[in-house]
């Protein structure tokens, strides 16, 4: 009986040292995609970032169209955009959690955006206003007539690593933001996020 006590004495702590070795390589391959995701984020390149999306996200746009549809947004006859900046402390280790067969974590960011409005009068103090609303007032700062700088402060990306996938997925946090879009958004990441994973998201 002594004997087989030890013995799975044994087994628990092999199974606490694999475990505490995967979290590790998780941690270090969150660190590494945050780092890819930064760098194709602000270089738009837009094939390589959306592989850090989560995949059911495809199922509800195509590949193709979502690209489209993002190149449509973010330069047209209204408005150019641009991400000019993407921060997160590269130091910290992320505290990552477990629900159902995946890991997950939240990762803080800011960030900031600048905008070229293009459109007559009218739409920029149209716009305006609305922008100010989403992102809050102080964040949204105007140089001259036609460009906006868009502060992002406080984010908050969900990040899940899927164990048949080779990198982790991450989608922003919307679920304390406000914005005439709201309830799409929340809508979409209830969507396009392992049940498992909102489930546990949610009760934190």
């Amino acid at each position: 009986m002594k004997h087989l006590v030890l013995c799975f004495t044994a087994f628990l702590l092999i199974v606490q040292s694999i475990q505490a070795q995967s979290k590790k390589e998780l941690s270090a391959m969150l660190s590494r995609d945050l780092k890819d995701y930064r760098r194709f984020s602000l270089e738009l390149k837009l094939d390589s970032s959306f592989r850090y999306m989560p995949p059911k996200m495809f199922d509800i746009i195509p590949f193709d169209s979502l690209k489209a549809t993002m190149i449509q947004a973010m330069d047209n006859e209204y408005m150019s955009v641009q991400m000019t900046g993407f921060e997160f402390d590269s130091n910290k280790k992320h505290k990552l959690k477990k629900a159902g067969k995946y890991f997950w974590a939240f990762v803080s960011y800011s960030g900031s955006m600048q905008m070229i409005l293009k459109g007559d009068d009218e739409f920029k103090k149209a716009l305006v206003p609305l922008l100010k609303a989403q992102f809050g007032a102080d964040n949204v700062q105007m140089e001259g007539s036609s460009t906006m700088h868009i502060a992002l402060r406080n984010k908050v990306l969900i990040a899940f690593k899927d164990p048949a996938l080779p990198n982790w997925s991450m989608i922003e946090d919307k679920r304390a933001e406000n914005g005439p879009d709201l309830e799409q958004q929340q809508a979409l990441i209830k969507a396009i996020m392992p049940a498992e994973v909102l489930l546990a998201v949610d009760n934190k």
